[in-house]
């Protein structure tokens, strides 16, 4: 069994923590707001006062905070992950974040000569729950399986797409990806209403059609908006905004779905809705 520190206890890190603890990993846990930290305490976890100290009792860390600034926070400067580290630990962030501070990020501990991943995590807040994450991974593949015991405990599968900022790229291309069918599926019920016809019938029989899992995602919330939040207007503009600055930086000039998904949500925040879950911009009531 490993000693794994998770920093950030959000939805997705505070499901990871648990699954560890429930697989016998030794599990240290920091976060910014201390009850959730506390909650976890009474499941056998020790409490770090910093994510230094939290990374210095690890073989394994995993950084799962909210965006760039807050990832920052955690990594650098006296009390942040690089300080407490040792040499032979594994270094992985787990949140969507920019690839120009992932690529930093990499540079920063490859001068400190420890091991890093860029390893953002797919599946939701029900996957974190239940064990059941996809990891999307980039870094050294040679260094991954003997982190198998470890990503047994909270992942289905893990996906190596390169070197380090590889995961971070196909997150932002994957989140794109869902954030346009999912507008796309609210236009569709917005089309059907005006058409006449029943978007509840018409939802339905779109589950039959191509889309799959971001469909059902889409009906699903378009029904019951969900409690707990999965993922809210204000993360996924935050990850569209990360990834119409990677698409700047490849030279193609011509990315109008992205663009045209990217003003729905600035829209959205616009309005104060960016606490509400994404399906929030297909503003269509169930019947």
């Amino acid at each position: 069994m490993a000693n794994v520190a998770v920093i950030g206890l959000g939805i997705m890190g505070q499901g990871m923590a648990e699954n560890l603890l429930k697989h016998g990993h030794t599990v240290t846990v920091w976060n910014r707001t201390p009850h959730k930290a506390a909650e976890l305490a009474g499941a056998g976890a020790t409490v770090a006062a910093t994510p230094a100290e939290a990374a210095a009792r690890a073989d394994v860390v995993f950084e799962v905070t909210a965006d760039d600034s807050s990832s920052r926070a955690v990594w650098l400067g006296p009390d942040g992950i690089l300080a407490g580290a040792a040499r032979n630990a594994v270094l992985i962030a787990s949140a969507t974040l920019s690839v120009d501070w992932i690529e930093d990020l990499a540079t920063r501990c490859a001068g400190q000569g420890v091991t890093f991943y860029d390893m953002p995590l797919t599946g939701g807040a029900a996957a974190a729950r239940t064990g059941n994450l996809v990891l999307l991974a980039g870094g050294d593949a040679s260094g991954l399986p003997a982190l198998r015991p470890v990503f047994d405990a909270i992942a289905r599968d893990v996906r190596h797409f390169g070197p380090a900022g590889a995961g971070t790229r196909f997150k932002l291309i994957l989140n794109a990806l869902q954030a346009v069918h999912l507008a796309g599926f609210g236009e569709a019920l917005r089309l059907a209403e005006a058409a006449g016809l029943d978007p509840n019938q018409v939802g339905e029989a779109l589950l039959d059609r191509p889309g799959g899992v971001v469909t059902r995602l889409a009906w699903d919330s378009y029904l019951t908006p969900p409690e707990p939040l999965n993922f809210s207007a204000a993360w996924a503009h935050k990850d569209l905004t990360y990834a119409a600055r990677m698409a700047e930086g490849t030279g193609q000039d011509r990315h109008p779905l992205l663009d045209g998904v990217l003003s729905l949500f600035a829209a959205a925040l616009a309005e104060g809705r960016g606490e509400e879950d994404w399906s929030t911009v297909n503003p269509v009531a169930p019947r």
